[in-house]
């Protein structure tokens, strides 16, 4: 079982061409590098056998319908330059639709990382990238397929917030933590402007970045208490903080039981959650309501939920959504 990347895409080819190179390096370095980076990728079994692990299965690309499309001129890939590995050329290449860009340089790096495939499949999908919500919503169903759509243990995704605008990045981001399907979140720095016309890593020491996925599967870090509260003003919609203290010390008397009085729980914990937005407390009356963060969440949270729900029910894979929606399209590539 191979990795899946999901990355964002704007006009810079090198955001995608980039980190495989890099992966391909390692992968090359097995014995010296690689084993220790790809060391959570695969299966314990393959691990164990000390199999190679970490090799590409696909690539999932999000990115608006004028650089798919590439009919217009202005949505070309940017000019780049087909460096040398762990160095910095100048000599730019010309412009040139981005598929076809891409489809070119894919052949030479991905086939190093391919684990013996003689083809790629390129999984296409078409974003707004002024429209978050409706871009996560995509992003999620991809997530959903390729976690839950197989019915079995679901696909090692990795996701690359290197490319593309903010819209599809918050996206990619917000999905690897709501959904704690997505074992890697990474990006690449270029050192420089002429570093970030390269398609391939320009300097082994600095240019991968690993980021922590903060996964929701323990939501935001919330404690049961929190979660309790937040339930209690759900179902009540307002309460005084002096009443939500009681209730809480009779009904769920361990949740509050580091709090010596109302004023204690207050300062403690009602203020915390209401800096963050979680809830708000009026000033004169201490009345608590659900907080316009929490509310926000919880939309975001609901469609991770509802399409996760139905991948699993339906067992939607990535191909199955590609052949259902139209805004994703499914491109092969030979690679040997």
């Amino acid at each position: 079982m191979g990795v899946y990347h999901l990355m964002g895409l704007g006009l810079s080819p090198g955001a995608i061409t980039g980190p495989i190179s890099y992966l391909a390096e390692m992968y090359k370095n097995w014995d010296k590098e690689g084993q220790y980076f790809f060391s959570r990728s695969g299966e314990e079994d393959q691990r164990k056998e000390g199999d190679k692990v970490g090799d590409i299965q696909a690539i999932v690309l999000f990115a608006t319908k004028e650089v798919i499309d590439g009919q217009d001129k202005k949505f070309y890939a940017d000019k780049y330059v087909k460096n040398r590995p762990n160095q910095i050329d100048t000599r730019e290449e010309k412009s040139k639709p981005m598929k076809e860009v891409l489809e070119s340089l894919l052949k030479e790096e991905w086939s190093n990382i391919s684990g013996g495939r003689d083809k790629g499949c390129i999984f296409w999908c078409e974003v707004d990238r002024r429209d978050i919500e409706k871009t996560f919503k995509r992003v999620a169903q991809v997530v959903a397929s390729l976690a839950k759509g197989t019915g079995e243990q679901g696909k090692e995704i990795w996701l690359n917030l290197t490319g593309g605008n903010n819209v599809i990045n918050f996206a990619l981001e917000l999905a690897a933590n709501l959904s704690g399907e997505v074992a890697r979140l990474y990006y690449v720095q270029a050192a420089n402007e002429n570093a970030e016309k390269c398609v391939r890593y320009t300097n082994k020491e600095s240019y991968w970045v690993e980021l922590p996925v903060m996964s929701l599967v323990i939501p935001l870090a919330i404690s049961d208490l929190n979660h309790e509260i937040l339930n209690i003003l759900n179902i009540q919609k307002a309460i005084q903080d002096k009443q939500l203290y009681s209730r809480l010390k009779s009904q769920h008397k361990h949740l509050v039981q580091d709090f010596n009085s109302p004023e204690d729980f207050k300062d403690k914990c009602l203020r915390s959650m209401k800096k963050i937005g979680f809830i708000s407390v009026e000033k004169d009356t201490g009345i608590c309501r659900v907080g316009s963060q929490w509310k926000l969440i919880q939309q975001y949270e609901q469609i991770m939920k509802e399409v996760i729900d139905k991948a699993e029910r339906k067992k939607l894979t990535i191909e199955k959504l590609a052949e259902q929606e139209d805004w994703i399209t499914m491109q092969e590539i030979q690679l040997k």
